[in-house]
């Protein structure tokens, strides 16, 4: 009885002498902040359809469950689209025609748009010259970049490289210029925006280890593994519920006539890969407040999905008849 009783304040003596940085679990901040977040209600979103073979731009209502045309005219068919992050206004390209007539096709009569929806207004911030690449992409929450690739006026074997950087209102910030010789340099790297790898409260991380991606909480210092290559991370979003972040991946399996890639829904709290979306020829997405919006090929045609993420449910598949997307269509 007596051994008894020392090993029992012996296991006491050990217990209360444990490692003074060690964290419960239980106590962790972002388990409280996830449970009061505010997340934004989405009333609609804006996306790229065909309106009679025209790439346009159409907004779907989540109230009355209906599909409204924006923008289409036959001189400034829709390009590009791209939504704010905030979802409250957008920029767009737009083009007169696609030049086929050379070896590398040249899209013609470019001009850039602002659309206020509050007022139902569009402002052209500029026109560009014809480019052989045209593409665009929001650096920040506050910052929108167009980047456009032509051939050289003078020298065959050069490129321009036109690079457009505007605010969130769409004031010009900077207009850059690089000639690129591609005989000796090679073409320009595609730009990307850089990765928000740090959620809104700096309680986790999205980090990279070896060739791994994990996922850091901040609060105890610890890591959970995923099974994903970092060099095939895109983009990285994060839930307004404070609780779900998602990752978008390339796929390097998918066929290389259809680019196709993985959407990743990765839940914090539960510290595991809830959902995996893996629809043929993915090709962007939205996460607005409590949707997670991503297009994909059905059939012939590219489709929106629209999942809830309280639900974990997807609710609505949105198609026209020759296809809609989030950002762009095949111009042909």
């Amino acid at each position: 009885m007596k051994l008894f009783l020392i090993n029992i304040l012996i296991l006491l003596f050990l217990l209360s002498c444990r490692n003074s940085d060690e964290k419960n679990p239980a106590d962790d901040p972002a388990i409280k902040e996830a449970s009061v977040a505010i997340v934004k209600e989405l009333k609609g979103f804006y996306f790229v359809g065909m309106n009679s073979r025209i790439p346009s731009i159409y907004y779907y209502d989540f109230v009355n469950d209906k599909i409204k045309l924006i923008k289409s005219g036959k001189d400034e068919k829709i390009y590009e689209l791209e939504v704010a992050p905030d979802g409250n206004a957008f920029f767009y390209l737009t083009y007169t025609a696609l030049n086929k007539k050379i070896a590398i096709p040249e899209i013609n009569g470019i001009k850039i748009f602002r659309y206020e929806p509050a007022v139902d207004k569009s402002e052209l911030l500029q026109s560009l010259k014809p480019a052989i690449q045209l593409y665009s992409y929001w650096m920040d929450n506050d910052r929108f970049r167009v980047v456009a690739i032509s051939f050289d006026e003078i020298v065959a074997s050069y490129l321009n490289k036109n690079a457009l950087t505007f605010n969130y209102f769409g004031k010009l910030l900077s207009d850059e210029n690089e000639l690129f010789d591609i005989v000796k340099s090679g073409y320009p790297v595609v730009e990307t925006p850089a990765l928000a790898n740090v959620s809104p409260l700096k309680r986790f991380e999205v980090i990279a280890k070896n060739d791994s991606l994990l996922i850091r909480n901040n609060y105890d210092g610890t890591e959970k593994k995923l099974n994903l290559l970092k060099n095939n991370l895109l983009k990285i979003a994060w839930a307004d519920n404070l609780q779900q972040v998602v990752l978008f991946m390339k796929n390097p399996e998918a066929d290389k006539t259809d680019a196709s890639h993985n959407i990743i829904l990765y839940d914090l709290l539960k510290k595991k890969i809830v959902k995996t979306f893996e629809e043929k020829g993915i090709k962007s997405f939205l996460l607005l407040g409590d949707y997670l919006i991503y297009d994909y090929k059905l059939s012939q045609n590219y489709s929106i999905n629209i999942f809830q993420l309280s639900s974990m449910k997807n609710i609505k598949t949105l198609s026209l008849r020759d296809g809609c997307a989030l950002k762009s269509l095949p111009i042909k």
